[in-house]
């Protein structure tokens, strides 16, 4: 409705526009839109252009890329639970047990650990047909 009397207004003024105003104003506007536009890229650029700040700030930029260093880097690490650190040093301790097991078996010392646990067994051995002879003859009973 008020559209209707903003035609009949600008009629009755006698200013009546041609269509090659119209579409040279289209144009003029146009132009200022796509200008303003292209300003509006310049500044976002300008704002998001690091080497300028660094440029300008350099210990700035700096202390942030440091710091921004060290929150990454803690977002990598792992925490070790008590129970991977109490098990990571019960097998710490297995592998230098068998290491130095594994050290004195090379050489003279493999000798004397395969006759010390054939003598042993053969020891064992003995002690268990000894003590299953005695029970099975009704003999001494073992002593606990």
């Amino acid at each position: 409705m008020a559209e209707r009397e903003y035609l009949s207004n600008t009629r009755e003024g006698g200013v009546e526009r041609s269509t090659e105003d119209i579409h040279q104003d289209i144009a003029k506007k146009e132009e200022n839109i796509s200008q303003a536009v292209e300003q509006i890229g310049e500044r976002i650029k300008e704002k998001l252009d690091w080497r300028g700040y660094v440029k300008d700030l350099p210990y700035w930029a700096l202390g942030a890329a440091a710091g921004l260093g060290y929150l990454a880097s803690g977002m990598f690490i792992t925490r070790t639970t008590p129970m991977e650190r109490i098990m990571g040093s019960i097998a710490e301790e297995v592998r230098d047990t068998l290491g130095d097991l594994r050290a004195g078996a090379a050489g003279p010392g493999l000798i004397k650990v395969a006759l010390l646990s054939i003598a042993t067994k053969a020891a064992v051995s003995w002690m268990k047909n000894a003590t299953s002879t005695d029970v099975a003859s009704g003999g001494a009973v073992p002593r606990p």
